[in-house]
C-alpha cells in the first residue's frame, strides 16, 4: 500500500487519521519541490467506502472536521460506539457541507439527524 497521493500534479504524504465503518480520513501534507507551489498543501481527505466518494477539506472545514471527532471520541464509551457516532455524523456532514458538529441540527420532524444529542 502507497503512502502518498496526488492531487493536481502534486504529491502528498498519507497519514490516516481514523477508519470508522464506512469511512477513512486521512491528512494529507504536501511533498513539495518545484517553483510553483499549488493552492491546497495541507489538509484532510474523507474517503466514503459506500458511496465510492472522496473529499478533501482545508483551513476552518478541517480544523472543524477535527474539532468534531476529538469532541465525539470524549462523549462516547468504547471505540466501536464512537465508530457508529463517527459514521452518523460524517454522513450528515458530506451532505450539507457543514464539518462542525454543533452546527448539525434537528430535521423538520424534530429528530437528531446526526449527533446533536451528544451536545446536550
Amino acid at each position: 500500500m502507497r503512502d502518498y497521493t496526488f492531487l493536481n500534479g502534486a504529491r502528498f504524504s498519507i497519514n490516516n487519521l481514523f477508519r470508522s465503518l464506512r469511512f477513512d480520513i486521512d491528512r494529507l501534507d504536501l511533498s513539495w519541490v518545484d517553483s510553483d507551489k499549488p493552492d491546497f498543501t495541507r489538509g484532510l481527505r474523507i474517503v466514503d467506502h459506500i458511496e465510492i466518494n472522496t473529499i478533501t477539506v482545508d483551513g476552518e472545514d478541517a480544523d472543524n472536521l477535527i474539532y468534531s471527532l476529538t469532541f465525539l471520541f470524549g462523549k462516547e464509551d468504547g471505540y466501536e460506539a464512537f465508530r457508529v457516532a463517527m459514521d452518523a455524523y460524517l454522513i450528515v456532514a458530506l451532505e450539507k457541507k457543514e464539518f462542525l458538529v454543533s452546527k448539525q441540527t434537528k430535521n423538520p420532524e424534530g429528530n437528531s439527524e446526526s449527533s446533536e444529542a451528544f451536545i446536550h
